[in-house]
């Protein structure tokens, strides 16, 4: 298997994943540390990975993640950039690390990927997930059930509990794999999926309580400001989830959502049948695929909305 083939003569490993890691890129970072340091004991492995929510601890090894990359972790044969289509994504400082690693290996789904960031690229936009390009990388007889339950969490997360439009044949076919390991999926996808901590469930009742439509009622939107961020005492990884809350409004076609980070705001863009949200995340210096993705703006929520409606409402006419 092409993983496995990696890591022949391989004595240390890194593995990266991206700036606040969602449930794919935790799956598939934590789903490959677990094969690697289970399958070969010998490897030194590290994973980095930035803070992410609590309910995903329920995955086995993950309190042995590295919230940063420095000098004194020294140089590795080989780094993984998993789930991440670009330089500017990198969580936990891994750029210098990717670029001084002996060899280097990126795996992604993200339309946006360049498919040049390391020295091998793995790298298939209609996979529904990192996980799921992962899975098709490693020995089914050599995946144990945490790694499996990793792999289960990011294609569960990725997919929408498997209702978005990525999700296909050798996605169901990779699931009934991991199902056949034991993993205990009902857990899984309720503990991480279906619920939210009170705190998350405050602010996203806000969020839907301030929404407003636009655009004939194709589009839906709110966002935060700093003082409501404060105010809830809420952090960026606690709203990956709310764009997903957003976009169930009936009869929009697009649901944007903006929220304060590192004095810029991030967008969150998601749309179901029409619209092409990698494109118009490209205006925002980011990217994904074409019915999710996200950038970021340096101008107010209202600015970026008008912006964004604008580009949105070009597809529509089109």
């Amino acid at each position: 298997m092409i993983i496995d083939d990696l890591l022949t003569d391989v004595k240390s490993v890194a593995i990266f994943g991206h700036v606040r890691p969602d449930g794919d890129c935790l799956g598939s970072t934590l789903g490959l540390y677990n094969y690697v340091k289970e399958n070969y004991p010998a490897i030194r492995v590290n994973l980095f990975l930035e803070r992410f929510p609590e309910n995903y601890k329920i995955l086995a090894n993950s309190n042995n993640t590295n919230e940063i990359y420095d000098e004194e972790c020294g140089t590795f044969d080989l780094a993984f950039l998993i789930d991440t289509p670009s330089f500017e994504r990198i969580g936990a400082n891994g750029e210098p690390c990717i670029k001084t690693a002996r060899k280097t290996c990126n795996i992604d789904h993200h339309i946006s990927n360049p498919m040049n960031l390391c020295s091998e690229n793995y790298v298939d936009a209609k996979a529904s997930s990192a996980c799921e390009v992962l899975y098709y990388m490693l020995d089914l007889e050599k995946i144990s059930k945490d790694t499996a339950e990793c792999l289960y969490l990011g294609i569960v997360h990725d997919t929408g509990a498997f209702k978005f439009s990525s999700t296909g044949q050798r996605t169901m076919d990779a699931i009934g794999n991991l199902l056949e390991k034991g993993i205990d999926f009902t857990r899984i996808i309720n503990e991480t999926y279906y619920t939210r901590t009170y705190i998350q469930t405050l602010v996203t009742g806000y969020v839907m309580m301030t929404s407003k439509l636009a655009l004939d009622g194709k589009v839906v939107y709110s966002y935060l400001t700093p003082a409501d961020m404060d105010r809830y005492s809420v952090t960026p990884v606690e709203l990956s989830n709310v764009i997903d809350t957003l976009r169930e409004v009936s009869g929009t076609e697009v649901a944007i959502f903006l929220y304060p980070v590192n004095g810029e705001n991030k967008i969150s863009l998601r749309s179901n049948y029409i619209v092409d949200v990698n494109a118009i995340a490209k205006n925002f210096g980011g990217g994904g695929h074409v019915r999710a993705a996200g950038g970021s703006s340096k101008d107010s929520p209202e600015e970026t909305i008008t912006k964004l409606l604008k580009l949105i409402q070009e597809q529509l006419q089109n």
